[in-house]
């Protein structure tokens, strides 16, 4: 089964390129958290070449699992489950052994696309509150009497040096 060899190498391809991205994601890490904004765009501009080069291997999967579903005669969606049916043992082993690495790193890289969104999220707070405690610098807020009603803030100040 030639087709469900070249399946099984591009499915390896495809878990290098899983493991390089979440090595990215690693380094997006380091970067956020070192405040390090070339580094950032470096690595995020490396992390868009590895989705476009994903996205090129997934079309491939597709046709090449289609060609297989074509070849074999099968109806309806193939799927890993009738995919093992049609092949050999060692191909069996290979494909899931490929199918729960690509399986979790996919978790892996959730996970850590999630803690790099919030260390965005967070730094975007941060720098939210930064730009409004700046903005109120020199803009003196109301105060209220001890008899309740607001009096404008007034910054002049008196000093006794008599003493």
């Amino acid at each position: 089964m030639e087709l469900v060899n070249k399946l099984i190498e591009l499915l390896g391809r495809e878990a290098t390129l899983f493991e390089a991205f979440l090595g990215l994601l690693d380094r997006q890490t380091e970067m956020l958290v070192s405040n390090d904004i070339k580094g950032l765009n470096e690595v995020t501009e490396r992390m868009r070449e590895r989705l476009v080069e994903s996205q090129l291997i997934n079309r491939q999967r597709i046709e090449l699992v289609e060609r297989i579903r074509v070849a074999n005669a099968i109806d309806g969606d193939l799927n890993v489950s009738r995919l093992l049916d049609i092949v050999d043992d060692q191909q069996a082993d290979q494909l899931q052994r490929l199918r729960s690495l690509i399986l979790d790193l996919n978790d892996r890289i959730g996970v850590s696309r999630s803690r790099n969104e919030l260390l965005l999220n967070r730094s975007r707070m941060y720098i939210a509150r930064m730009m409004e405690m700046l903005a109120k610098v020199g803009k003196p807020e109301e105060n209220y009497t001890a008899n309740g009603p607001r009096q404008a803030a007034d910054l002049h100040l008196a000093l006794d040096r008599r003493a």
